[in-house]
Parts: C-alpha cells; structure tokens; sequence
C-alpha cells in the first residue's frame, strides 16, 4: 500500500503557513510589546498626575510658608505692646482667607500677640502639644489641634495649625508663629485639584496623620498604603509604587514630600478597560494569528480553484478517456493558470492525434479485410469450380473404386471450402468458431453423402464458444470429414436403412477440448487399426499428430472421443 501523502491544498496551505509563522510570530511579540508599553504608558500617566496634583498643593503650602516667612520679619513693635501687634495679625488675616488666625507665642506657651482671639488651650496655661515639636523641628510645620472647643455650647472640633519658629540673632528659637487654617479642602487648594474617578489625595504630617483629604467617587475607607501602618519616616515618604490598601484592594500611590513636615497621597485604583475594550485589546493582540490562520485558509482555497480543480477537470477527462471515451476533451477554464491550460492542450492535442491515427487504422484494417474477404471469396469460387470439374470427371469413372476416389476429393475440397466461408463471413480473420465451422460441415455433408442404404443423419452441439486458428480449423475439419466418411462406408444392409452420427465439442476443466462422435451403429471395429492397404489409417494418424491431439475409440460404445489441446 502506498504511503498517506498530503493532497496539494494542504501542502501549499502547510508551507505558507510554515513561512507566515516567524512573522507572524514577530508581529504578535511586537503587539504585546505594544500593549505592554501602553500599559506603562498609562501607569506613567497615573504617576504623572498624582505629582501634578501634589505639586499643586506643595505650591498652596509653599505660599502659606512664604506668608509665615514674611510675617516674622516684619517690625511687630515691643511684645510688651501686644495691642499694636494684635492690630497687625487682625489686618493681615482679613487679608488672607486661607488663614483664621495668627499668634506669636513664647516657648512657655504664653501668647504674645494674637488675632482674632488666643487660642482656647492657651488661655487655661496650658500650652498646646505642636509647640514643642514645632520649636525642635526648626522649620515650617503643620499640625493638628484636636478637642477643643470653638466656643461655649458648641462641640468640639479640630484644626490645622501652621507653625515657623522665630530665632533671634544668635539663631536661638525665642518663639513661635502659628497660624490656625480650616480644617477641609479649601484651605490647601483640594477642592481645586481634578481628581479622576477612583482616586484620592491627602495630606499627612510625618507620623502618616491625615492633615486634609478628598475622594473622588465612591468613598473609600482605609485607602492609605498597609505600609503606613507599621512604618514612618521621611525616607518612606517619597516615589510611586503599587500596593494594597488598609482595606485590601490593591491600588497605584504616588508620594511627594512638601514643604516642611508635610507628605502628599496621592491614590487611584488600577484602570480596569471595559468588555468592550478588552474585546478590542484581544482582538488586536490575536489579529497576527488570525491573519495567518486567514492567509493559511485563503491561500489553501486558492489552490483548489486555481490549481486543483483545473486539474481534476484534466484527470476526469483522462479517466474518461482510458476508459474508452475517445470524446473526451478538457473544456477551456479562464480560471486555471497557464501550466494548468498547457496541461490541457497537450492532452487535447495528444487524443485528437491518437484519434486521428486510430481512424487512418480502421480505414487500413477495413481495407485489409475487404481485401481478405475478396482472397477467400475468389479461393471459394475457385473450389466450387474444382468440385464442379471432379463431379463432371467422376461421371466418367468406371469402376467404384474410382469414383470413390473422386467422391473423397470432392468431400475434402468441401471441407476447405467451408472453413474459407467462415472466415469470410466473420470479422476477426485470426481465429475460426468451431462451433459453428463444425455445424455448417456437418450440415454440408448430410446434404451431399448418401449411401445406397440412404441418408446419415448428423448433428453436431457445442455449448460455449470455441476458437481455434485457421490452420487448426482446416485440419480438425479434415479430420471429421474423414471420421464421417470412414464411417459412412462401413454402413451394411443389415439392421437400420440409415444411421445416427453425433458430434459434441466441449471445453475440458483444465484446458483445451474434447470432440465426441457418437453412432448409432457398430460400425467402429478396427477404426485405429494400421493396414498397408488402406491409406486413410495413416491420414488419421497424420491429422491427430498434426493437431496435438489424442484420439480414443471405444468400439462397443460406439464412440471416439478427440482430446484437442488450445487451438488459439
């Protein structure tokens, strides 16, 4: 059996896409690559606002410093004077809205000069928790006052205080400028900041205390990083990162320190893309595959209806034309490529050759025959006449003997005759029927043979058709000619006027023919005996070594039996 082999579709369909898969293969690593760097591209974009965010508010803070900054380099008077320094901080915080109050205090805690009014802690001597830490700190600060209350029946609330410590010339801390701020959006410019949905932005002091905080959307608690939790310090405090919240969702953060004490938060929840877009994203990441399993398909169906089905047009028209359809031809396709329609030229050109030559072959073999038909017609015509001179000549004999000479010619030019009609009424001049050969003989010689004790009666069957070649025939019809003949002659008065000769020729199992006679006399004795005196026991021998034949004759039976080889 031979081996499975791919048809040309699929090995076409197979190489291309063998050749597509590197590039492919690139374009599908090179759009990753793509979504990936937009994916950065995107997280550069968070980062990038949240610093612009947080620089918006560092530049709030940067001017409440500046404003500290100038506030304690102005001539304030004598601290003993707090009137006159009072009348200042009243006069520059109804100037300035981001600030409620402004105080000068002592290290101890005392104020020196306030306005509007102390503070509430102040006025009990006690001084608040930020003073100290704003004295160490050295810097601008901002802190937070809790608990205490705005005025009698209200409840308490909390503020923001920003606090600058004041040096004397020897750079010692002498005291502290404060100045109390709302406590909300507005004070440190949040309110103004464009925060996208999902997002926040605070404020913490360096301890990670909320100063001031906003969210954008859904309100989200314990949105500050889990690291904050356990951590402080400035170096902490600085940079973008991605980390889950105190609530366990897991957002991007971007941290910038501001000016003194103060930390910016800026948070956002990872960008999820709609079903849509990931739709799309997919799509865009598995269009190289999709291109080259298109191209592997499209280029396969391609094949078929330019290369295949051209071509099995030409084999059906071969098929059709081993087959023995010698009109078969293959139609003109304008869809098939050049070499295809080459194909199919030559194969057109080659039947109409071959049909070409096969019709100068019937005319040659017509004639042929015609012309052998014509030979075995003159060769008949001229045995007629030869059959006619013996039976004029044979008037003439005197004696039986001669005549039976004569008569024996006649009855063997006869036989020579029928075997040249039967191949002058058949079309194929290589092998002769002996079926219908041995018929005709037989019916010939029942016409023509009479004894004085009346006509043989012969009959001849043959099942299946038998061939032999023409010189086979000739011989084997001699050979009946004689069987009949030598058993027409040894007919007697006595018993029946007339006899009954039978011939069956038949096919043996293994190969060649059995020819049987049959008569119904006995009239067989001493068939196959050699006598010098008669000559036609020798031509019997002749025609059964001619034939390679086996001849049995059973005498009581009144049978002979022709065991005949193949004759084609």
């Amino acid at each position: 059996m031979r081996e499975a082999r791919l048809g040309l579709k699929s090995r076409i369909a197979l190489r291309l896409a063998v050749a597509l898969l590197p590039l492919c293969l690139a374009a599908e690593i090179a759009q990753y690559a793509i979504t990936v760097h937009n994916q950065e591209l995107r997280e550069r974009a968070l980062i990038s606002r949240g610093e612009a965010t947080l620089a918006r508010q560092s530049t709030k803070l940067r001017e409440l410093r500046n404003l500290l900054e100038t506030i304690s380099v102005l001539p304030l008077g004598d601290p003993a004077d707090s009137g006159s320094c009072s009348e200042t901080f009243r006069r520059i915080v109804l100037q300035n809205q981001d600030i409620s109050s402004l105080h000068l205090m002592g290290l101890d805690g005392g104020p020196i000069c306030s306005a509007p009014a102390p503070l509430p802690d102040t006025a009990n001597g006690k001084p608040p928790e930020w003073l100290a830490k704003s004295a160490k700190s050295q810097q601008f600060s901002v802190w937070m006052q809790q608990d205490f209350a705005v005025s009698e029946g209200e409840q308490a609330s909390s503020r923001l205080v920003a606090t600058l410590p004041i040096y004397d010339p020897d750079r010692q801390t002498v005291g502290v400028l404060a100045a109390t701020l709302p406590f909300g959006a507005i004070t440190l410019g949040m309110q103004e900041a464009e925060l996208p949905d999902a997002s926040a932005i605070a404020l913490l002091d360096s301890g990670h205390n909320i100063l001031a905080q906003r969210t954008k959307g859904e309100h989200v608690d314990l949105w500050l990083p889990a690291s904050f939790a356990n951590k402080s310090g400035q170096d902490l405090m600085a940079g973008s990162f991605a980390e889950k919240g105190r609530d366990g969702a897991l957002r991007h953060y971007v941290v910038s320190t501001m000016p003194g004490n103060v930390f910016g938060l800026y948070a956002q929840d990872p960008e999820e893309l709609s079903a849509a877009a990931q739709a799309i994203l997919y799509f865009v990441i598995a269009f190289p595959l999709l291109v080259w399993v298109a191209a592997s398909f499209l280029a396969g169906r391609a094949t078929e209806q330019i290369i295949i089905e051209p071509l099995n047009k030409v084999r059906q028209a071969i098929r059709r034309y081993i087959a023995g359809d010698d009109s078969a031809r293959v139609e003109y396709d304008p869809q098939a490529t050049e070499e295809v329609q080459a194909v199919a030229t030559k194969f057109n050109t080659m039947a109409d050759t071959i049909q070409a030559r096969d019709d100068a072959l019937r005319a040659a073999l017509d004639h042929q025959k015609a012309l052998v038909r014509e030979v075995n017609h003159r060769v008949r015509n001229n045995l007629q006449v030869m059959n006619s001179l013996l039976s004029l000549q044979s008037r003439r004999a005197k004696t039986a003997e001669q005549e039976a000479i004569f008569l024996d010619v006649q009855r063997r030019l006869n036989a020579l005759g029928i075997v040249h009609a039967a191949l002058y009424q058949g079309d194929d001049f290589r092998a002769v029927d002996l079926g219908v050969l041995l018929k005709d003989l037989c019916l010939s010689t029942e016409r023509h043979l009479s004894t004085e004790w009346g006509r043989p009666v012969l009959s001849m069957q043959c099942r299946e058709p038998i061939y032999a070649l023409p010189d086979a025939a000739l011989t084997l019809a001699f050979l009946v000619t004689e069987l009949i003949a030598e058993t027409t002659t040894r007919l007697s008065p006595e018993g029946l006027p007339a006899t009954q000769i039978d011939f069956e020729l038949a096919e043996r199992p293994d190969s060649g023919s059995i020819l049987t006679m049959k008569v119904d006399q006995p009239v067989l004795e001493g068939l196959m005996e050699n006598r010098p005196d008669e000559g036609h026991i020798n031509l019997f021998r002749g025609l059964i070594r001619q034939l390679r034949a086996h001849m049995d004759v059973d005498e009581p039976g009144c049978v002979v039996t022709v065991s005949l080889p193949v004759l084609v």
